[in-house]
Parts: C-alpha cells; sequence; structure tokens
C-alpha cells in the first residue's frame, strides 16, 4: 500500500539521538527530503511501506520552477540511496544503512516512490531512547548541509537541557564535531570557523526557532574545543516586523486589507457562532459574511478583541502569514483549494485549543497563587 507525502511545513521531524550523532553526508536537497519522508512516518506503517512524493510538490520544496527538476530529483535520490549513515551502538559496534532501500520514478502519475531499510525505520521513528523533535519549516529554508546539521545537533542539545527558554551552553570538541559533520581532514580551524560556523550563524539566526554564539578553547596552542551558546529565537517578530506587537499587526492588516473587499480570515462569528469569512472597513473595523450573504459589522471594541484573536493565529502560523501578505482572499481559496482551505482551518484549530490549554493553565497558577 501507498502513502502520500503530506508537505505541509508544521510537520515534526522527529529523530532518534543515535541519527542525530551518525555520521552522513549528504546535500541540503537531500537531508530536506528524507526530513520531509521521516515527519511523514507513522508507527503503525508496514515495514515495506511504499512513500510517495509528488513532483509537484518537490518542486514546492526545492523553490525550483523549471525542467533542471528532474535533473535535482535524481542526484537527491542517488544521495539518498548510495551516501550510507553510520549509526553507532553502545556495544562500540555501528549499524551502516544506506537511507532508501529503492526509489521509483513514475513519470505518467508524476510522482518519486520510495522504500526505508527495516532495520533503519526504527531509528527514524519516535522511540523510548531520547529523541530530537523539531518543525519541518526550520530547515527547509536552508542553504548549506552544515548548516542543517548543525541545527539538528544543537537543538538537539538545546531541547534536553533547555528550562524555560533559557541559555543553554555545551562544549564540543573539534575533532567530535568534525567528525558528525562529515568536515573534510584538509579543513583548518580557520575555514570550520568561516565556511562553516559564521555561515551557520547567520542562517539559524535568520530562519530558525534557535540561534547560537560560540567561543574557542584552546589546549596548548590548539583550538580543541568550541563552547556553543544556544538560545531561542523567535524568527517571525524578527523578520516580520508586522508581528512584533498587538498595534503593528493591526497596521499592517489595515494598509493591506481596509476597504479592499476581500476576506483574510475565516472562523466562527462570536456573536452568531456560525462560520463566516472577515474583511475590513475603511474605517478600521472588522466585518463579516457568511455565504448566505448575511452581514454583520462589529464595533471598535469587539473590532479590538477580534484583533487579538487574529493576531494569535497569524504570529504562530506560516501559511497563514504567507496568505496574508499575498493578499489571498479566503473566499477564492475556499470555492477552488478545498484541499488547502481544510488544512488552514486544521491549523487554526491546533493553535487556539493550544491557546486555550495556556489561558486555563494561567487562570489555574494565578488562582493558586491567591490560596
Amino acid at each position: 500500500m501507498s502513502k502520500i507525502i503530506n508537505m505541509n511545513e508544521k510537520l515534526e521531524v522527529k529523530k532518534s539521538e543515535s541519527i542525530v550523532k551518525a555520521r552522513y553526508k549528504l546535500s541540503p536537497l537531500a537531508i530536506k527530503f528524507i526530513s520531509t519522508i521521516i515527519a511523514n512516518l507513522k508507527r503503525s506503517d508496514t515495514d515495506n511501506q511504499e512513500y510517495i512524493f509528488k513532483i509537484s510538490d518537490f518542486k514546492e520544496l526545492t523553490g525550483q520552477k523549471t525542467n533542471r527538476i528532474y535533473e535535482l530529483i535524481d542526484k537527491a535520490t542517488q544521495e539518498l540511496l548510495n551516501n550510507p549513515l553510520k549509526i553507532p551502538r553502545d556495544d562500540g559496534g555501528f549499524l551502516k544503512a544506506n537511507w532508501v532501500a529503492d526509489v521509483e520514478y513514475k513519470k505518467r502519475m508524476g510522482v518519486i516512490g520510495f522504500t526505508i531499510s527495516h532495520k533503519l525505520k526504527p531509528f527514524l521513528l519516535e522511540t523510548k531512547e531520547k529523541y530530537l523533535k523539531y518543525n519541518l519549516e526550520n530547515i527547509l529554508p536552508l542553504k548549506s548541509r552544515y548548516a542543517i546539521r548543525l541545527y539538528e545537533i544543537l537543538k538537539d542539545i538545546y531541547n534536553m537541557q533547555s528550562r524555560y527558554g533559557n541559555k543553554v551552553e555545551e562544549v564540543i570538541e573539534v575533532v567530535k564535531l568534525k567528525d558528525m559533520l562529515e568536515i573534510p581532514n584538509s579543513y583548518q580551524f580557520k575555514d570550520i570557523k568561516r565556511r562553516i560556523l559564521e555561515k551557520s550563524k547567520k542562517e539559524l539566526k535568520e530562519l530558525t526557532d534557535i540561534k547560537f554564539g560560540y567561543t574557542e578553547i584552546k589546549t596548548g596552542r590548539k583550538i580543541s574545543h568550541i563552547k556553543f551558546s544556544i538560545y531561542a529565537n523567535n524568527k517571525n517578530e524578527q523578520h516580520k516586523p508586522y508581528l512584533a506587537s498587538l498595534k503593528s499587526f493591526i497596521d499592517f492588516l489595515k494598509s493591506l486589507w481596509a476597504g479592499n473587499r476581500k476576506s483574510f480570515f475565516y472562523d466562527r462569528d462570536p456573536i452568531k457562532h456560525q462560520f463566516v469569512f472577515f474583511g475590513i472597513h475603511k474605517d478600521g473595523l472588522l466585518y463579516s459574511y457568511s455565504l448566505a450573504g448575511h452581514i454583520n459589522t462589529y464595533n471598535s471594541l469587539q473590532s479590538q478583541e477580534l484583533y487579538i484573536r487574529f493576531y494569535k493565529v497569524f504570529k504562530q502560523n506560516k501559511l497563514w502569514q504567507n496568505l496574508l501578505e499575498t493578499q489571498k482572499d479566503l473566499t477564492f481559496i475556499y470555492k477552488y483549494n478545498k484541499e488547502l482551505f481544510d488544512s488552514m482551518q486544521e491549523q487554526i484549530k491546533s493553535i487556539q485549543q493550544e491557546n486555550n490549554k495556556k489561558d486555563i493553565e494561567m487562570m489555574i497558577g494565578k488562582a493558586i497563587k491567591k490560596m
């Protein structure tokens, strides 16, 4: 039985610590490819499960819109077949395996099919041992294979040691880092610093949910260790100024949507409790309308409460941000792209459930303090 790979950027990638620490050398595209597959793995999948990747989704993954996509596909899949990873064992031994057992390009269907080695699959699933977890969206924009690998290593350390978002520090031996990242022996530390550490530092800060600094530690005259300082990084606020505050968000919404007769949001009306599309009047007040044609305008206080509600969703979701920035009309998406629309609604539901959970926890915390 075949399984279609979902390209939702919010999917979680889970890798056992053995995979994170394993030695392997893949291009950025091949890493993104296998990580997208990993994010779709389920415990219920059979050993010979075939995973189907749509060529159109692969174009989305690579950002390529030309016929060169087939060349890139061939190169990436060749790497996954021929560049094995070496996973250390507790007894001093190791497992050496290719990422995928086979690849089949089905031209008429416009898809690529994969199966994964049954021995490797347990390491790619969440297991009882320690594992790394991150959202797929964090690695898709990264350009360097070193940046992706370093992100996974530092993210794993941060997840294991961070409490309440505090800074985490970790000392890693240069020899060990070179081994994990498959850095050529010809690289001196100055090369590692210029080509890997500095470039990765910039990429992670701009594009992922963590950032890092580092200091060099010498043994004698030689730099033998690197002390990493790892921090949480809110990249959305950093590179999307309109998400920095509620005011900047509202001002941005008004500048794009006020008076243009398009809907930018779809949710339950807080007054009539029916699902409606939301737009903005020229005066900045919100209005909503149903497909049946019923229109409702909200006063200043109601609009402010709705803006807060929308702000929480857009701040936490890249897909909704993209729709907002490109001024996609939600009514149009509802009519002509039901799959995308359903995905958007699922993400809203997930965000709102998480926010409600946090609000309840906060209320309980306050109640306990008053006791």
